[in-house]
């Protein structure tokens, strides 16, 4: 009976939820056990069970950790980055506000969570920008501004934030929320967190308002709030008045294309406007939308704030957080420095596959005017600076300040820019002046500069650049072991590889893997194409001499597969063994937990861009995921990557192997469920690893 006993549930003596054991193997560690349909019988105490897969009980999971250091140590491993997105973040149950955002409580706890089984020692954050009702993509997104839709609202209840917000305020928008709550957990529902009526904005101008009051009534924490809000104000005065006025006229005119403003409007910061014209202007515009001014201006306050206690949490855990860079500017950033931009002329990129375009990828990011560069050099001299340099010396200071390092977004287009204009309906490329090393120049006097002013230093290593592209080539050669690279494994046709990299005279460390990127298709959606896994495995195979049979597990949940499934877990544990091969390398969050779903469909409108979430109940998710054989088993990982690089240490490859196992297999899937077992002796096996 006992073996084959699927929905017994256990009861009575000791009190742990049914919801707490689900996906659990049979614990016999009561007096009774529940028979399902409600039967229930007296026997005798069990403390030990057939072995199988668990979590790692809190005792484990240290030893467990250790284990990935010193397997990370032997293979040299350097940099293991998570990527991660703000709306791909779990949110805390019962304030679940339809986004996830890392400034939040929870993204703390989920972020222990990827240091603690992956061994993650830093986390590059996508672009945090503004975004709009009419495109979600975080890379149309702004510099300067945050995006008051990753706000954590929870926060504002506490009294750091003057109490402006209550906790029930946050329940009650979770608790009215009239769409599918479980597909919520799985996709941001960006209809009902942006916009006017939008539950962030609701919420965002009430705490506004209740700050007014609280502060009208000499609140003690809404008068400390405010003295932080004073001197926000004054160190950021110049960009937060061009994005509170840009607000104001989008909101006027019915639109954010500054193009279809009046011309004194739309030249509002150009060189064509005298500057008491422009003053008089900006003065009239403030003073007639005061309150809509203070309140665009106060948003940016709280979230610099809450992206400030973000970093110092992740960076307190040993963790570096790195951002994203953005290739472009926002429209609001072009119309406040309009006099930097090419009219009618966009980033784009060659690409064969795009005939309707002329063989152009359209990308429609306005173009910067690099007549008006100017000079740095590797000194870091910025005196001889030109508009359109001091403009990209401002940007990147700015970033530096926010983030430990900085990718660089489609980096090539700095050195050998592809430029096109588009007329009626006609694309042509049109060509600019030779940059050079020039901007790369000034990011590195920004970063020497913010480094001195917060006390931090920045190397080149802190500046990683993105070269995929079909003209990066030669921006490849001008920085190649300069500046790390980054590239994705996911185009074996290309044959990009870690040892092929090598091969074309990279130095290990000097660049960064990945399997995919947020616009390639996921690891297991990759893994179901037959075609594709020929493709890669001939390389592996070529590179490594890997015996595949070293991917294979002893568990009964594995053997059970069919054969196709076998080879696509096989496939998919050896392509994380193969970017772990590598000094430096990154994964993607639905990769980590063996999700289907992709981040985006590169070049595409779908209603999935950028919506894929980790769910609120990460932990369960995550073994259970590896349970059934998706998701970054780590260890496996490890074990495979020492295989493959000959590494010399058979004790660790056997202690990986053995946690890979258990990882592998059914069992209690959180962390508190293992630590109950064993309380009651229920653990046959304990997983140890003493260095």
């Amino acid at each position: 009976m006992f073996a084959t006993t699927a929905n017994i549930f256990f009861c009575a003596k000791t009190k742990v939820s049914k919801d707490n054991l689900t996906g659990m193997a049979i614990y016999f560690f009561t007096d009774f056990i529940l028979i399902s349909g409600g039967t229930s019988m007296k026997i005798n105490p069990v403390y030990n069970y057939q072995r199988f897969g668990r979590a790692f009980t809190t005792k484990e999971k240290q030893q467990y950790q250790q284990l990935i250091k010193d397997s990370k140590q032997a293979l040299g491993i350097k940099d293991t980055t998570a990527i991660i997105f703000d709306f791909n973040v779990p949110s805390e149950r019962g304030f679940n506000t339809g986004i996830g955002t890392t400034f939040s409580k929870e993204s703390n706890k989920f972020i222990d969570f990827l240091s603690s089984m992956i061994g993650i020692n830093s986390v590059q954050m996508q672009p945090q920008g503004k975004i709009t009702e009419a495109n979600f993509s975080p890379y149309s997104g702004t510099n300067y501004a945050l995006g008051e839709h990753i706000i954590d609202l929870k926060k504002l209840s506490s009294y750091e934030y003057g109490h402006i917000l209550t906790a029930d305020d946050i329940k009650e928008t979770d608790e009215k929320y009239d769409g599918d709550k479980n597909a919520r957990e799985y996709k941001t529902d960006y209809i009902y967190v942006l916009g006017e009526k939008g539950v962030q904005n609701t919420l965002l101008y009430k705490a506004f308002q209740n700050f007014n009051t609280k502060l009208s009534q000499n609140d003690e924490y809404a008068v400390r709030l405010n003295n932080e809000f004073t001197d926000f104000k004054q160190h950021n005065s110049d960009w937060l008045i061009k994005d509170a006025v840009f607000e104001i006229l989008s909101a006027n005119y019915g639109t954010d294309d500054f193009r279809q403003w009046s011309e004194q409007d739309k030249l509002l910061y150009s060189k064509s406007t005298p500057k008491e014209k422009r003053e008089q202007r900006i003065n009239e515009l403030l003073e007639q939308n005061k309150e809509k001014a203070d309140y665009e201006i106060f948003k940016q306050f709280i979230a610099d704030k809450q992206q400030k206690e973000s970093k110092n949490a992740i960076n307190s855990k040993g963790i570096k957080l790195y951002g994203d860079c953005l290739i472009g500017f926002s429209q609001s950033e072009m119309w406040g420095d309009i006099d930097c931009f090419q009219d009618n002329l966009y980033y784009g990129g060659p690409d064969p596959n795009c005939p309707e375009t002329n063989g152009i990828q359209t990308w429609g990011l306005p173009a910067l005017d690099y007549t008006k560069l100017g000079k740095c050099g590797e000194d870091g001299d910025t005196s001889e600076l030109g508009e359109t340099g001091k403009l990209l010396y401002d940007k990147y200071r700015k970033f530096f300040e926010r983030y430990d390092a900085i990718r660089v977004d489609a980096a090539w287009q700095f050195a050998t820019p592809f430029i096109y204009r588009e007329i009626n309906g006609s694309y042509q490329e049109v060509k600019q002046p030779e940059i050079g090393l020039t901007v790369f120049n000034i990011m590195k006097a920004a970063a020497k500069n913010s480094s001195q002013e917060h006390n931090k230093e920045i190397s080149n290593d802190e500046i990683m650049l993105e070269m995929v592209g079909i003209s990066a080539g030669q921006c490849r050669e001008m920085t190649l072991n300069k500046y790390p690279h980054i590239y994705t494994t996911a185009y074996a046709e290309f044959d990009e590889c870690p040892q092929k990299f090598l091969e074309k005279g990279y130095k290990q460390g000097n660049f960064i893997v990945g399997v995919g990127c947020h616009d390639n298709d996921s690891l297991v959606n990759m893994a179901k194409d037959p075609q594709k896994r020929k493709l890669h495995e001939t390389g592996i195979k070529r590179d490594f001499g890997f015996d595949f049979k070293n991917l294979q597990f002893k568990t009964k949940e594995y053997n059970r597969q069919s054969q196709e499934a076998k080879d696509q877990e096989e496939y998919r544990n050896v392509k994380f063994a193969e970017i772990l091969t590598s000094a430096k390398h990154f994964f993607t969050l639905p990769d980590i937990f063996g999700m289907k779903e992709r981040i985006n469909i590169s070049g595409k409108t779908d209603k999935s861009n950028w919506t894929v979430r980790i769910p609120g109940n990460f932990e369960k998710f995550y073994y259970t995921q590896l349970s059934d054989g998706f998701g970054l088993n780590m260890p496996k990982a490890l074990a495979n990557a020492m295989q493959m690089r000959k590494i010399d240490s058979p004790r660790l490859i056997q202690k990986c192997n053995e946690a890979a196992e258990i990882l592998r297999s059914k069992g209690p899937m959180t962390e508190e469920e293992a630590n109950f077992a064993d309380n009651k002796c229920m653990l046959g096996h304990k997983f140890s690893y003493n260095v």
